[in-house]
Order: C-alpha cells, then sequence, then structure tokens
C-alpha cells in the first residue's frame, strides 16, 4: 500500500498524451479482443505504455488505431475478459518479466 505515492503521476487528455508519446521514444500497447498477438509471445520495447481497457467495451477504436501493439490474454472457460485491475496487473508483470 502507498506505493502510487513513490511514483510520479501526470494527467493529460488524450490528444496531449499521444502527441507527448509520438515526439520521444515508447511503444504503446493496447489490449483487446479482437488483437492476434498473445500476451506472452509479444515483444515488449522499453519504455512501454500500456492501455486497458474497461470489461465491456474495451478499448476505443481510435485508441487501439494509435497503438504500437495490440495483444490478447487468452481465457479459459466462458469469461471473454478479465476485470480491467486484474488485467493491468497480468500486463504489468508479463512486460516486466519480458525484459529481464
Amino acid at each position: 500500500m502507498g506505493a502510487l505515492f513513490t511514483q510520479d503521476v501526470a494527467i493529460a487528455r488524450w490528444p496531449e498524451f499521444i502527441a507527448w508519446l509520438r515526439s520521444g521514444e515508447g511503444q504503446l500497447v493496447g489490449t483487446s479482443l479482437k488483437a492476434t498477438h498473445d500476451y506472452l509471445e509479444a515483444d515488449y520495447l522499453q519504455p512501454c505504455f500500456l492501455l486497458i481497457g474497461n470489461e465491456q467495451q474495451g478499448l476505443p477504436a481510435d485508441y487501439e488505431a494509435q497503438c504500437d501493439l495490440l495483444v490478447k490474454i487468452p481465457m479459459a472457460g466462458r469469461a471473454d475478459s478479465l476485470n480491467a485491475a486484474m488485467a493491468t496487473a497480468v500486463m504489468a508483470f508479463a512486460i516486466r518479466a519480458s525484459w529481464r
């Protein structure tokens, strides 16, 4: 608890964020049910910026279009998605683990 307070946090609207991101280095990775790349097999570059959509609608189409890489977390059983917080945790772990 409290780890948030050890990090720098910034707030920006989408147009400002994407302009900032494209002015430097960085890979924009989004999760999508339409993705063809498995999240465990993807190549994540540094720095990596992760977009997670909500559980019902996912990412807006214009956000997906701006992503350098779209990945999917395959699901077992009938569920087609994870809770957004859980998907974020799974993705953050996978990205960091890939850099080891």
